[in-house]
């Protein structure tokens, strides 16, 4: 198929964006690349979301708009906007982003100049602070392709080296279709991505060109309210990528095994003290966890000195420790 009578369906789940939306909006009709479908999935917006949307449906006709019954997350909205999609390749965008001009069209010729077989194509992002300062440069911009191999692809995620959004990223749709997102989960992203990884044989086209950028929410940059769901559903994709070490890329398991515990540290460092309580069952669940590693703490090649010194005395004793990093860190005005 020519690379100009290719569609594109771009997935875009709203839910009260109205302060976002048209900047994401105007950045995604304003691609170079033309022959697009634009999906936006309201999740049943409570501001003046859906209002923008059907605004900007009236004077594109490549715009559609989609509307759930009830608010079931931002993976429900982009499940509907899957199964509705009928480009030939499929991407996504968050309504508080916003993308550059040739995005789609660097995305297509990448997949287009792939070898056969390629499910996915993958560029470069910026992170944005509320107040517009970037905080996060893109890995290179170098404009050169690089491909990955799904081994490699694999570590780099694990490693937490590897980009898991699925916003800078195009799929071949016939093979996203045999996919659905997590619901009412999150860590979404990373999740299916472990799911998928295995079937790209063909490799992972990675382009060092800039084509995403992220608003990062208060709460991305502070870490904002605690969520245990959020840790409890990262410390089961943590499981779940030692269990895809170990049937599909045993060479890995060191590094699997690395990244369960700086998750289960992640989680000990960031929980309330007062929910450190022998009633909080994943809590429990997690200390037991770190204790049975020692031996894997002390021997893991991947752990660096300061996560496995942390990681030692929270086995120990995690309520204690905690009571002193949080002395500590308030002395440290932190």
């Amino acid at each position: 198929m020519e690379v100009g009578q290719s569609k594109i369906s771009i997935i875009i789940p709203v839910y009260n964006k109205e302060a976002y939306l048209e900047r994401c909006l105007d950045s995604v009709l304003a691609q170079s690349y033309k022959n697009l479908e634009v999906l936006l999935v309201d999740d049943c917006s409570q501001d003046g979301s859906l209002k923008i949307c059907e605004k900007y449906a009236e004077k594109d006709s490549r715009v559609r708009v989609l509307r759930q019954e009830e608010n079931a997350g931002a993976s429900a909205a982009r499940n509907v906007g899957i199964a509705a999609a009928d480009g030939d390749y499929i991407g996504f965008v968050d309504a508080d982003d916003w993308i550059e001009p040739g995005m789609y069209a660097a995305l297509l010729e990448g997949m287009q100049k792939a070898k056969p077989g390629t499910h996915l194509v993958q560029l470069m992002s910026r992170n944005y602070a509320p107040d517009g300062t970037m905080v996060v440069a893109p890995r290179r911009e170098d404009g050169k392709c690089e491909v990955l191999t799904h081994e490699a692809y694999f570590r780099e995620l694990i490693m937490h080296e590897g980009d898991s959004s699925f916003c800078t990223k195009l799929f071949d749709r016939d093979f996203l279709q045999k996919y659905r997102f997590a619901e009412g989960k999150k860590n979404e992203d990373f999740e299916l991505l472990l799911r998928m990884i295995p079937a790209l044989e063909a490799g992972i086209p990675t382009l060092g060109i800039v084509g995403y950028n992220i608003r990062l929410c208060e709460d991305s940059v502070t870490r904002g309210e605690y969520k245990q769901g959020l840790y409890e559903d990262m410390m089961y994709n943590a499981f779940t990528a030692c269990r895809i070490a170990r049937d599909h890329y045993p060479e890995y398991m060191d590094e699997g095994k690395r990244f369960r515990l700086v998750q289960a540290l992640d989680f000990l460092l960031h929980i309330p003290i007062e929910e450190m309580k022998h009633k909080n069952a994943f809590y429990m669940r997690i200390v037991r966890f770190v204790r049975s590693e020692k031996p894997e703490i002390k021997k893991n090649r991947y752990l660096n000195k300061k996560q496995r010194s942390y990681l030692k005395l929270l086995a120990f004793s995690p309520k204690g420790i905690r009571s002193v990093h949080r002395v500590t860190m308030k002395l440290r005005g932190k």
